[in-house]
């Protein structure tokens, strides 16, 4: 096929859930107007690509090329596409904000109404698909990427360019974990000079925010993970203190380290017990951030008394900023040191 045509192409493809993924050869059709194809060349394996393996995300959401979480090369431009020409190196986001619904005017451009339904039904911005099986079925795009695979096609605004120094292996994380991570912290917590910071759960997202609040200028941060190489990690990422989570009495172990609980805990996992553990190492006054995603129907409480002790509960969505503004930023960052990729992978 030529550049601007069909391509047949190997993806990591889930029929249903709870079953292994399959790379199988599928059918790629070119961009439409607006749109970009993209030579993948690194992916990340994020969270929510699991919940959508398991299926705890909703239904209807199979069969499915996952992976949001990537980078790569622009290799074919759709028409009227501006500022992308082939061979620019990109990261990709998958809430590309449209910048005219009541979110983005409101400024919250991480909850764009048109960019949200697109992931969320696994389609492109025009609600059509441009992922099939060799038989014909269509197959969704994950959450609008679709980057577990050789090639994806995605909107234009999807694709952000970054700098060609920063290796692509490394811009992969840049897009969803790098984003999340210190958006939580910059935009939802603001984190300032000299307040302290507990982190439950020191995973890929974990690790941004450790690294966040300590560019931040946090004066204490406290890592809580029950896996002791992730907390020896969070050690090597920024964190001054380490407490396991599997030995008793964790949120007294914090309490006692930080002098009374701590300005802004971070919950990067999304269970019940650790939003209550976030919740229960707060000082007076402190906030908590529940950054992990929790499967559908799982709720979670903490005491509604405590309530008069000033605390707060926030919830956070894809670092609750502007991905077009924010990630060349972070990009930047990495190429410049500042933040440590590589160390991560």
């Amino acid at each position: 096929m030529s550049a601007m045509g069909s391509i047949e192409m190997r993806a990591a493809v889930l029929r249903e859930p709870g079953t292994p993924l399959v790379v199988e050869r599928v059918v790629l059709d070119p961009p439409g107007p607006g749109e970009v194809r993209v030579r993948v060349a690194a992916a990340g394996v994020c969270h929510s690509d699991l919940h959508l393996a398991d299926g705890v995300l909703g239904a209807g959401r199979h069969p499915i090329v996952l992976g949001h979480e990537g980078a790569g090369v622009v290799d074919v431009v759709g028409e009227g596409v501006q500022g992308l020409a082939p061979g620019d190196p990109v990261a990709f986001t998958f809430i590309p904000p449209c910048g005219a619904c009541k979110e983005c005017r409101a400024g919250r451009w991480n909850m764009c109404v048109q960019a949200g339904a697109a992931s969320y039904g696994g389609r492109m911005l025009d609600g059509t698909r441009r992922l099939r099986a060799l038989d014909g079925t269509e197959l969704q795009h994950g959450l609008l990427v679709a980057c577990f695979a050789e090639h994806t096609v995605i909107p234009a605004a999807a694709a952000v360019r970054i700098p060609p120094e920063l290796p692509l292996w490394q811009a992969a994380l840049v897009g969803c974990g790098v984003m999340t991570g210190f958006g939580a912290v910059r935009n939802v917590a603001r984190v300032g000079i000299g307040d302290t910071v507990a982190v439950v759960g020191c995973g890929g997202v974990g690790l941004q925010v450790i690294a966040a609040a300590r560019l931040a200028g946090a004066l204490r941060i406290v890592a809580l993970d029950r896996d002791g190489a992730k907390l020896q990690r969070a050690l090597e990422h920024g964190a001054t203190d380490a407490v396991d989570t599997t030995e008793d009495g964790a949120a007294a172990r914090v309490l006692a380290l930080t002098d009374g609980g701590v300005d802004h805990a971070f919950e990067v996992v999304g269970l019940p017990q650790t939003i209550r553990l976030a919740w229960d190492v707060l000082r007076l006054g402190g906030t908590a951030v529940v950054v992990g995603l929790a499967p559908v129907g799982v709720e979670a409480s903490v005491p509604a008394i405590e309530f008069l002790s000033d605390k707060s509960l926030k919830g956070c969505y894809y670092g609750s900023g502007n991905v077009l503004v924010e990630l060349p930023q972070l990009a930047r960052m990495a190429v410049d040191g500042r933040i440590d990729l590589a160390g991560v992978v």
